[in-house]
Parts: C-alpha cells; structure tokens; sequence
C-alpha cells in the first residue's frame, strides 16, 4: 500500500507538471532581434583545480566555462572544487523544489511547497524510493562506472571546496528525470488522448537540423531550445568543456552536478539533444542508463552518425524520449531523430517521409518537405511509435509547425546568425508564448551547433544577455 500511495503521489506530481490550461499562441512573423555575442575562448578571469588541469573562466560579461580534463575521478573532483556553490544549490532541494514550483506555476514559497510534501521526512521519503529504482541501474550495471567515479569526485571535490553534498543527491540529478517520468507517463499517457483538446505541456524542447541546400554553404547546423523550467538553473547555467583521457572531446551546455547532458557537441563533429514525449511505453523497474547520461556516453564515443544512433538504439532505456542527432564532419554528415520508447525504437532519418495511412491512425503530421532539413518537438511522428499509448499534445504540434515553416522560410539561407533566430523563435515577446519581459530567466538554454566548423552559439542565464560563442 505505501508503494502504491508513493506511485500515486509521483503521478500527480507528474500530472501537475506536464499538463496545464492551454493558451493558443498565433502564428506571427517573430521580431527580430539584436543578437549581441560574448567570446568564450578568450577570457579575463580564470581559476584552476588543485591539480592544475581543469579551470574555470569567466569572460567580461561574466559568463562561464568549466575545463575538465583526465580521468573519471579526476574531471569530476575539477568540476565538484571548481564549481561547489552550483552544484551545492544544483543537487538540493533548491533546484527540485523550485523546478516544480515553476513548472506547475504554485503560488508558493520553497518552504511553504516542503510543508505540503510533508517537510523533510516527506522528501526523503519520495527521494529514497525513487533512489531505488535508481540503485538498480548502478546494480545492474547499466550507468558506466566511469560516470559513477566521476560523480564521486564531483562529491568530493565539492566537500573540498567548502559546499556538502552527497552522492545520492548528485546521483539523483542525473537519474531522477527517467526515475519519475517511468513512474508518471504510464499513468498519464492513457489520458492524453482527452486531455490534449484543452491540456497542454507547458515545458519541453524544440530541435531542428538543417544541412546541404537548407544551409547557405552546405554547412551543418543544429540548433537546440532546452525548454526545462527552472529555480535556480539560470543562475549557474555555463558551457562544461570535456577532454577526457578516453573517448572524444566534446563540450556541454549544462550546469554543475550533472555527469550527463540535454544538448552537446564533439570534435567529431556529432550534435545531440533530448526531447520528452509521454508514452505509456515505459518500465520503471530498468530505466537503465537514463535519458541525460546516454547523451553523453553518445558524445564522448560516437565518430560517426551510425555509431550514435547505434548507441541510442541499443542501450536500455526505460522512458520514452526523442533524441535529435546529427553529423557534421564525418564520412555519415547528416541528421535524426531517434524515437524511443521501453522496448520500441525507431530512427526518422533526413529522408524519412511519413505514410500516406499515418493520419488514418491519428499520428500527426510530417511536415517537412525537404530531405535536408528535419524538426522535433515533443511528438512521435513515426506511426509505430505513436501507436504505443502516446498524443501529440496542441502546444507540441503547434510549436513543430512554426518551426518548420519559420525553416521553410529561411531554406537555403540560414547561416549561424539565421539559425540562431531559428531556434530561438519563442524570445520574448515572440507569439506571447513567454509574455513580453526579457529579463526573464531562459528556460534552460537555446543554443546553436555548427557541426562543421565545431562551433556553438549559446543563450542562457535571461534572455536579456549576450549570446555566448565557443570553438572546440
């Protein structure tokens, strides 16, 4: 019964934040805006790690990029002293208190949300039950060991530095989105189907790819909008540059705590990001390596196309997600997005072009017309995997058909600065999807990869900063 009451209470968290009154947002010509640029591969302020490898830099508008270097447990501790007040606040109650107040818009403090969970003992309790399914991708094996090490040197360097955390709570920052969603899409899939007449996801992602003729020099760009509601996110928000001793070097937009990764690049030239789609496809007793890490073992192994996707398709995972990627250097330049579910996963590749019975079944339609260009949003569009309990819910759909027609506009001359408005085509006050502040926090980060010059442009803080540019 206690399990049951427990399952109950996560589905309600779960269906408080992915489902709320639906605004429709009119499709409008976007303003344009003046995009100001930050340079972070130069830099006034730096510090290093006590063994002289990792650094943290700071430019003159204050944005910051982490330096990792070595192995496992060396990168981690560099990240854990370097950064221990983000990781401090990152891996608290801080974050995930206010990640819900947020998304669900309570009218409540943290501490007035804390008492409602039942105070401390309450979230430990919910904490503790959710860090056993956990436990058993660790048992199981199914989060690589070398991420385990690094974890515990972001522990230990972070005690180090002065700022206690512990390994669950970092653990958790990185396993707990799969842990809940395993335990909430089951129950509120089913329901979609109603709901999405007047419910909507009021937080989620927005990706698109465009190479060869979409681009104006045959470039690849990718460009990424981590839609994730946040507390305290946008305060410690940075680039995480990663030069393991094994593997590729890549570079993350994240912030401290977090082994894994919603959207990257390596020097391969290989992008990758992660969208949330409910589906009741999922199994919470094997969530396996989770959504944000596999990104990263995806960045920090894959060369070529295939070798990512491959690595998509055939780790466990036990929540269903869809995973943009895309190539923009090796013998495989090009783009996907892999759809996933518990036991389905299927690849809508560039070319991909959606059966003419699709819409009998309900499955939404593909709207992209060009074999260089793609979109993703938060819905299956392959109908195998739209068939497994899942709804295209307005707000995903609506957000798709802007952004492919905002693409369809610009085909054949988007450059960076192009694409940087593309992805970025919620700013405020764009179709009042945001409202009209622009000092408002991001939600998360929008950013843009050019995955042939190995090139990223990033928002992320408030929308009101200067964009950040690196070059690996």
């Amino acid at each position: 019964m206690g399990f049951l009451r427990t399952a109950l209470l996560f589905s309600m968290v779960c269906c408080t934040l992915f489902l709320t009154a639906c605004d429709e947002y009119e499709w409008v010509e976007p303003l344009i805006h003046d995009y100001t640029y930050s340079n972070l591969n130069t830099f006034t302020d730096i510090t290093f790690s006590p063994d002289g490898k990792g650094y943290l830099t700071k430019n003159m508008d204050g944005k910051k990029r982490l330096h990792l270097e070595g192995n496992p447990y060396e990168m981690g501790y560099q990240h854990g002293f370097l950064c221990g007040e983000g990781v401090y606040h990152m891996a608290s109650y801080e974050f995930w208190g206010g990640l819900i107040i947020h998304m669900a818009n309570l009218d409540m403090t943290l501490e007035e949300f804390l008492k409602y969970v039942g105070g401390e003992k309450g979230v430990n309790f919910l904490v503790n039950l959710l860090y056993g399914v956990v436990e058993k991708s660790m048992r199981d094996k199914d989060i690589p060991q070398e991420f385990i090490e690094e974890m515990n040197g972001i522990v230990d360097g972070a005690n180090d530095a002065g700022y206690p955390v512990t390994f669950k709570n970092v653990m958790m920052n990185n396993m707990a989105f799969d842990a809940i969603l395993a335990l909430g899409y089951p129950v509120i899939a089913p329901f979609l189907p109603v709901a999405s007449s007047y419910m909507t996801v009021p937080h989620a992602c927005n990706a698109f790819v465009a190479a060869g003729n979409a681009t104006t020099d045959g470039r690849t760009l990718m460009g990424r909008d981590f839609m994730f509601a946040n507390g305290v996110y946008y305060k410690y928000g940075l680039l995480i540059e990663y030069v393991p001793e094994k593997g590729n070097r890549f570079v993350s937009v994240m912030a401290p705590s977090f082994v894994g990764t919603a959207a990257g690049m390596n020097d391969k030239g290989i992008g990758i990001g992660i969208d949330m789609v409910p589906a009741m496809n999922c199994n919470v007793s094997e969530i396996g390596m989770g959504g944000l890490m596999i990104n990263r073992y995806v960045l920090q192994y894959a060369s070529e196309l295939s070798q990512g996707i491959g690595f998509l398709t055939k780790k466990e995972l036990g929540v269903s997600w869809l995973f943009p990627i895309a190539d923009g250097i090796g013998q495989e330049k090009g783009a996907a997005t892999v759809e996933v579910t518990a036991n389905m996963k299927k690849v809508r590749a560039m070319d991909y072009k959606q059966p003419a019975w699709a819409s009998w079944f309900g499955t939404p339609d593909q709207v992209e017309t060009k074999k260089d260009m793609i979109v993703t949003t938060n819905h299956f569009l392959i109908p195998a995997m739209y068939a497994s309990v899942s709804d295209a819910i307005p707000d995903s759909t609506w957000r798709y058909d802007t952004l492919v027609d905002l693409c369809l506009l610009a085909y054949g001359k988007i450059d960076t600065a192009t694409g940087c408005m593309l992805i970025d085509f919620l700013h405020p006050p764009n179709y009042g999807y945001y409202g009209d502040d622009i000092n408002q926090p991001v939600e998360s980060s929008v950013s843009l990869f050019d995955l042939t010059n190995l090139e990223i442009y990033s928002l992320y803080g408030l929308y009101s900063d200067p964009w950040v540019t690196f070059k690996l």
